[in-house]
């Protein structure tokens, strides 16, 4: 185990059969939202050779539960598209899901909360080994707006997100300065605001900081198909070095 954790929230696939049979749209239909909303090959993008403690993944697609969200609706932003921690609209605008309040109960239950109590886990027990704990939030973005971002200009390529009081200005810079560095169109808090914090640490303790990093898919995949091109190998080792950066930020 090391200070520097690693969030994976929005890199799986997975839509148990059991839960299938919430969505109201075809089969067709959903296979393209999980196209658009999926943040494909993170898990190898920002992850690939890290120890398996120092990772955490959320186990299910987002369109099942989104764990990155707020619970509680009237604290999501996101949630006014439909697109809180439950999804019930598509990209597009369409009815995804009717749930009744049991039902999204269950959900949050059975994916939403035992990921959280993992997340307060891993650190609470960075904090009691090293005195701090820090977070690489690890994400992707669509060349296509989403109903969820920041409306933005400029043709951005990394979108660094911060928390306040858990995004301290040492590591906004650090992340900032590393990628201008290497060429790349930075912007803060666009396309997507905040970075995840453990629910018992959230606005308590800021030995637990945090950071997000969005990568614009087209740098590494063809959107169409989700498949790797000759890109991904740059945008890997490039992530692999701030990777490295990260941990030396969190050892000192």
């Amino acid at each position: 185990m090391t200070p520097l954790l690693t969030h994976l929230p929005h890199d799986s696939v997975a839509i148990p059969s059991a839960d299938q049979a919430d969505f109201m749209i075809t089969a067709a239909d959903l296979l393209r939202e999980q196209l658009r909303l999926t943040d494909w090959h993170t898990g190898a993008l920002y992850a690939e050779g890290v120890a398996t403690d120092d990772i955490l993944r959320a186990e299910v697609s987002r369109l099942v539960v989104d764990v990155e969200r707020f619970a509680d609706d009237r604290l999501e932003r996101c949630s006014l598209v439909g697109m809180g921690a439950t999804y019930v609209k598509t990209t597009d605008g369409r009815p995804l899901r009717a749930l009744s309040s049991a039902r999204r109960a269950e959900l949050l239950d059975r994916y939403y909360w035992p990921h959280h109590r993992a997340l307060d886990e891993a650190a609470a027990a960075r904090l009691d080994r090293f005195g701090r704990c820090v977070i690489l939030d690890a994400h992707s973005f669509p060349t296509g707006r989403l109903p969820t971002q920041v409306a933005f200009s400029a043709p951005l390529e990394i979108g660094i997100g911060s928390q306040p009081g858990h995004t301290s200005p040492e590591l906004q810079a650090l992340a900032e300065a590393f990628f201008r560095a290497r060429g790349f169109v930075v912007g803060v808090d666009i396309p997507f605001s905040g970075a995840i914090v453990p629910n018992r640490f959230f606005g308590r303790d800021p030995r637990v900081q945090s950071v997000m990093i969005e990568v614009r898919r087209d740098l590494y995949m063809d959107e169409a198909t989700a498949e790797r091109h000759a890109g991904f190998g740059r945008m890997q080792g490039l992530l692999k070095e701030f990777r490295a950066e990260l941990g030396r930020f969190a050892a000192t």
